[in-house]
């Protein structure tokens, strides 16, 4: 497989983006593999597959579509790799039926209320030069009012949703209202709202060997109890059942606003430039030192890091293993998963 390299635009300037420099600092060899060889598994793996999908069906909602359509044209040998893997990927698109069933009940009284730019209300590319031979490149998700002020938005999706501590680590968004003073496009940003999924597939009440339905607390959600009840035909006596599963949707979907300060939008552009002029003076075309540590143990390319250490065929890997990425790296971070 061929080496690709669109790091670098005619004249010579550096491309980057927010998940480029942030997978050049986490490590050098990932961002190889995914922004140099421009691979990615033939068989991503399950957070990875949902981020994916997800990431679609909001995009759809966004734009005044049913979400659930995205369902129908998942391509069939994307498909047939999650049938064909269920230890792996679970039942995955039941899931993402459920889930998003759910979404929309739970805020059904509170939805995001898109602004649009150049007739668009999500998914907004972009490629600006802002000098010193580096263009910024990147997909912003989408830009929503709430209690009339206007919230960069993030879709988010995560087995469990972060906290504060960790939120505040992600910096996407602070590079993303910082391009968007650049761009013009809107004004008077307040900060992030992010959007929160999380993607474990929710549980399902058993039924017991007597016929009846065990009343043992599960993670989960209504629509799930409600449609296990119907399966059984045993509605009455089990709306605690329900009542339970209610009161655990806010641990599936959140919205979090954080106001975002003008020196911290400031000192974390700093650090981006900072790294960006380190990838503009670097060979990219080398096969660049890895760091191992514990992201290694959801990254994509660990497979091809490990055969290299030990002996194996990391060609052999890339033949069978891999192909060209086909979703592009601007929404990597959207569709990752912790």
């Amino acid at each position: 497989m061929s080496k690709l390299d669109d790091n670098r635009a005619p004249d010579g300037s550096i491309k980057v983006s927010q998940s480029k420099v942030r997978q050049y600092r986490e490590c050098r060899r990932k961002f190889f593999y995914a922004h140099v060889m421009n691979i990615e598994r033939k068989r991503l793996p399950r957070p990875l597959a949902f981020g994916k999908i997800s990431h679609k069906m909001k995009e759809t909602m966004a734009a005044g579509k049913d979400p659930f359509t995205v369902l129908d044209e998942i391509p069939r040998q994307d498909l047939d790799a999650y049938a064909n893997d269920p230890e792996k990927y679970g039942d995955i698109i039941t899931d993402l039926e459920y889930i998003y069933e759910a979404y929309l009940e739970y805020w059904k009284d509170d939805p995001l209320v898109f602004l649009k730019h150049d007739g668009r209300s999500a998914e907004f590319p972009f490629e600006i030069s802002i000098g010193d031979d580096i263009t910024v490149k990147g997909t912003i998700d989408a830009v929503t009012k709430h209690r009339k002020m206007n919230w960069l938005t993030e879709h988010k999706n995560h087995k469990n949703i972060p906290n504060d501590d960790e939120r505040w680590r992600s910096l996407q968004s602070v590079v993303y209202i910082k391009v968007i003073k650049y761009l013009g496009w809107w004004k008077n940003i307040e900060g992030t709202c992010w959007d929160y999924i999380r993607s474990k597939a929710p549980s399902r009440p058993q039924l017991l060997k007597d016929g009846s339905i065990s009343q043992r607390r599960i993670d989960t959600l209504p629509n799930v109890v409600r449609e296990t009840l119907s399966k059984y035909k045993n509605k009455p006596g089990y709306k605690s059942l329900v009542d339970s599963a209610v009161l655990n949707m806010p641990t599936y979907f959140q919205r979090v606003y954080t106001p975002t300060k003008s020196q911290v939008i400031d000192q974390v552009w700093t650090d981006f430039l900072t790294t960006a002029k380190e990838m503009r003076d670097a060979n990219l075309l080398t096969p660049p030192v890895r760091t191992i540590a514990r992201h290694c143990g959801w990254c994509q390319f660990e497979p091809l890091c490990r055969a290299s250490l030990t002996g194996g065929d990391e060609d052999y890997l890339i033949e069978h293993e891999y192909m060209p990425s086909t979703y592009g790296e601007q929404h990597e971070e959207d569709i990752s998963e912790a």
